[in-house]
Formats: structure tokens, C-alpha cells, sequence
């Protein structure tokens, strides 16, 4: 909760920003409006995002496995103070994320 002071000085510096930088005022417009707007695949664009949220474990247990892989090699580099396997870990947590990126979410038994 804002102060009566601290709203009126919220409000000169939104006014002064609509003045200064309408670049910035129709950056925030577009993006207020891309999260107002339906989404392709049904509901909204950053609200279905939330509900629908790709996890490394909800894609299964082959990229949480690549991640722990990755994890455990970057790890060994810092202690070992190698720069290759630091590298090779960094590659491997990508990969991780990738499929589980791009890995469909695994079906959970529900409630009937």
C-alpha cells in the first residue's frame, strides 16, 4: 500500500516517461495486450504459460537424469578446476533442458 505522496510521485513519473519515451510507453502497451490476448493453443499467452509450465520433471525421467548428470560433471570440473569438463557439464545441461523442452509433459494419474 502506497502513501498518498508516493502515489503522486508514481503518477509525474509515469507521466514524465509517457513524454520522454513513447518507445517505451508502446513497448508496454504491446506487451500488456500480448498477455490480454488468447494464446494459439487456447487460453492466454503468459497465463496459459503459468498453468501449462514445462518442467525438466514433468517431461520425465531422462532430462531430470541429464540434468543431475550435468550437474554432478560441473561440479567434478570446478573442483578438478578444469575448464573442458566445466564445458562438458554446461553442454549436457543444455541437452537437458532441449528435450525437455521440446519432450510433451507426461500424463499424471488424476482424480475421477
Amino acid at each position: 500500500m502506497l502513501s498518498e505522496r508516493e502515489n503522486r510521485r508514481l503518477h509525474e513519473i509515469e507521466v514524465q516517461l509517457r513524454l520522454t519515451d513513447p518507445r517505451l510507453v508502446r513497448r508496454f502497451s504491446s506487451l500488456n495486450a500480448a498477455v490480454r490476448a488468447p494464446a494459439r493453443h487456447g487460453g492466454r499467452l503468459l497465463a496459459g504459460f503459468a498453468q501449462d509450465r514445462r518442467t525438466v520433471h514433468g517431461s520425465g525421467p531422462f532430462p531430470t537424469m541429464l540434468l543431475g548428470i550435468a550437474l554432478v560433471v560441473l561440479l567434478l570440473g570446478a573442483v578438478l578446476v578444469s575448464v573442458p569438463v566445466v564445458v562438458a557439464g554446461i553442454l549436457v545441461a543444455g541437452l537437458a533442458l532441449a528435450v525437455a523442452a521440446t519432450a510433451g509433459p507426461q500424463a499424471h494419474p488424476g482424480t475421477a
